[in-house]
This record gives structure tokens, sequence and C-alpha cells, in this order.
């Protein structure tokens, strides 16, 4: 018996095609997509090619489009009755959370009453939204059948926000890590030199990598100027990666970037494209040091796929992992941005103990899609 899951997400995100991809097809789900933001065409013939359905929103609403807040009001219940043509649906999964796409969640399980609906935190929706927001969802949470999150940290949040009776059906459940296989396999068959030419990195040099996406908030430039004070030998002697292959690609700021960049007395390499499993992969092998300071993250999957690369990693001390802790994997800390030049130095001239690795290799059995599959699938059942 088939069985139709609406899922109200980013059809432009490689976490939303993963997700199906390694959850839902397999389990023989037929799936909509409903983009919270303007659909991009990255995935395209994938979804073409698996048969998923991607709304497109055709409504015009000209009599409201001056009154910004009755507008949304009508777009939510207008496209609410378009889904009702794609269903009925068995759930309704809303991933990244607002108050508006929640009320459309809420408007499709009213018209699928037994369906089972989840809604999933993603980190910065819930860490980085103004309280005023946060307020706004509550209502949708009371009602939703699951709520997840990313960390056991967030699970307390959430009783903060919300309450006890939302806290108890939050659910601590992880998205699936598909580059493990992907670094597996180019480490059998490329040495780090190998992948730093992959890049055309100099092989004799170590690679910093500072951050993982576009986003100013990864501090490219407060990170970039605090190593102009390092001597310019020592910066002569190191390789600087900005991956700069998604986020807010605001270009004033990318040019920004660029400009201070191309200043250093070192090789810097900012990639722009974006980067499949292998290329991430390559990536990740071909990094010494990963520096990451932004103010909050949900266990990210570009730490976890350095951590699992061999990198030693340099982040902020206000980012709490219990995660790593679980693990006993430790890394190197920094409690302001002007401790980051001096902390590096550090940080390449220690070498990871055979413990540490052993640990690390951990990671691949606890966060990999074959480990947390079932725990997704529980939610719709």
């Amino acid at each position: 018996m088939s069985k139709r899951i609406l899922l109200i997400s980013d059809a432009g995100s490689f976490w939303t095609k993963r997700y199906i991809e390694n959850l839902l097809l397999p389990d023989g789900w037929e799936v909509v997509v409903f983009p919270i933001w303007q659909a991009q065409g990255r995935f395209d013939a994938f979804y073409a090619d698996h048969h998923v359905t991607v709304y497109r929103d055709t409504h015009r609403l000209p009599v409201v489009r001056r009154i910004p807040r009755l507008r949304m009001w009508v777009r939510i219940a207008a496209n609410a009755r378009s889904l009702q043509k794609l269903g009925p649906f068995d759930a309704i999964h809303n991933h990244y959370l607002s108050q508006r796409d929640l009320a459309l969640g809420a408007a499709v399980k009213r018209a699928n009453p037994n369906a089972k609906w989840v809604c999933s935190y993603w980190g910065s929706d819930l860490l980085r939204q103004t309280g005023v927001e946060l307020a706004r969802m509550k209502r949708y949470l009371a009602q939703c059948d699951h709520v997840t999150v990313h960390s056991s940290l967030h699970i307390q949040r959430i009783q903060t926000l919300f309450g006890e009776r939302i806290a108890a059906k939050t659910a601590l459940v992880y998205f699936g890590q598909t580059v493990y296989a992907d670094i597996d396999r180019v480490r059998a068959m490329a040495d780090k030199a190998a992948c730093k030419a992959h890049f055309g990195l100099p092989v004799d040099k170590p690679v910093i990598c500072l951050g993982y996406n576009a986003s100013p908030t990864h501090k490219h430039l407060e990170l970039l100027k605090g190593l102009r004070t390092l001597p310019e030998d020592t910066l002569k002697s190191w390789s600087l990666v900005l991956q700069m292959t998604y986020g807010s690609m605001d270009n004033s700021y990318f040019d920004t970037v660029k400009e201070a960049a191309a200043a250093m007395p070192c090789h810097t390499l900012l990639l722009t494209e974006f980067m499949d499993g292998t290329e991430s992969a390559y990536l990740r092998l071909a990094a010494d040091v990963f520096v990451l300071a932004i103010p909050t993250d949900a266990f990210s999957a570009s730490l976890q796929e350095y951590l699992y690369a061999g990198a030693r990693v340099l982040r902020a001390k206000w980012l709490k992992y219990p995660q790593l802790t679980e693990l006993g994997i430790d890394t190197a800390e920094f409690s302001e941005l002007a401790q980051v030049p001096t902390l590096l130095s550090q940080v390449l001239a220690r070498e990871l103990s055979a413990q540490e690795k052993q640990n690390r290799a951990m990671l691949k059995d606890k966060y990999s899609w074959d480990t947390v599959r079932e725990g997704w699938l529980r939610l719709y059942r």
C-alpha cells in the first residue's frame, strides 16, 4: 500500500534531497515537496527522476498584495486548498520552522486528520529566531504529533520556551550523514598530499579551512583580519581555504571577503561551486585545521566530516556539543576571535593520538543514515 508524505521544506537544500533519497524513497513513500523558499533548480532532475512532486505556488493574490500579513494568511489558505489536490497525505513534515510554514502544515493537517504531523527544527530556526517569532510557533507545536531537534541542549531550550507539554513530545533525532562513505572511498585512493593537489593547493603547506558556508556569521573577515597580525613568514607557510559554496551569498559581502583573501600574503582559495559528496570528502581530507566561529550550531555535518577525516578542529567555546563529549572527542577552543591566530600555531603543532582517531571513527557508526533511519520512520507510525 502506498504512503504519501508532504514535506514543507527547502527544495533547494541538499538536506531535503538527502532526506528523500536516503530515508523516504527506500521506505516506499510517495513524496510531495512544498518549497518554503523560492524553488531552486539545483535538484530538479533528481526530483523528476524519482517522481517527487514539487509544488508550484501560482497564486497571484492581487487584491491583498499591499497588505503583507493579510497576504500571508490568504496565501496559506490558497496553498492548503491546492495541496489537498495532491493528497491525501499519511504524514506531514515541516522542516525548518516558521509561523508561516507551520500554519500551512496545520491547515493541511486539518484536512488530513489521520496524518502524522512532525515539526523539525534544523538549528538556527530555534537558536537565532526572535522571541516574538518563536512565541508565534507555540500554538502549532502544541497541535503537532512530534517535534524533533538535533541536540539534547535543544530539548532543554524547547522546555524553557514552550513548556513541558511540548518538550514531552520532542525527540532527539539526527540527520544521517552520507559523506562518511565518500571520505572512506577517497581516503582509500588518495593521501593528504593528493587531496591538497586536487584543489591546486601546495602539498607541503598546512591547509586551514575557515568556516563552511558563505554566511557572514562565519566571521571570514574578522578571522582574516586577525591572521594578518601574525608574522608574514608564518602566514606564507600556510594555505587558507574559505568554503563559500552555499548559504546567504550577499554579493557585496562576498566581494569584500574575496578582496581581503587576495590581500593575504599566503596562498588562499575561495570555493564557490556546489560540492558533491566526493568533492566535500577531498576538502575534508585536505584540511589540517578547521576553524568554526559561528554564533550557534546544531552539530553541523561539516564539523562531523572534518573530525571524521582527521582534521584538527579549533572552535568557539560558546558552541556546545554534548555529542562530542559522549564520544570522548576533544577539540581546541577559543573564547574570542583575537585568540585564533596564536592558537592556530599550537593546534598545528599537535598530532592526533591513536585514541582520538579511534573515537572519531565512531562518528560513522552513530550518525550514518543506517543508524538514524529508524528513529525518523518511527515518528510517522
